[in-house]
């Protein structure tokens, strides 16, 4: 695993409590959101641009990602 892929999994698992509590989600709930969804590929993706983001911009990012899919967050 390179340097980049830590950070990015160091992202995701820091993002998992900040969307469920954001959402009002369990961890169930929020893993299957992130399964339907692809969450983890795009938060890999959006790496780079999240890093100079706040919580909450890539928190609306991430819920407009999921709604344009079908998805629904709250």
């Amino acid at each position: 695993m390179n340097v980049r892929d830590k950070e990015v999994l160091n992202m995701q698992l820091v993002l998992i409590p900040i969307l469920a509590e954001a959402w009002k989600k369990t961890y169930a709930e929020l893993s299957d959101l992130f399964q339907k969804y692809d969450v983890l590929s795009y938060i890999d993706v959006c790496y780079e641009n999240y890093n100079s983001t706040g919580n909450q911009g890539i928190i609306d990012d991430l819920q407009d990602y999921i709604e344009m899919q079908g998805g629904r967050v709250g």
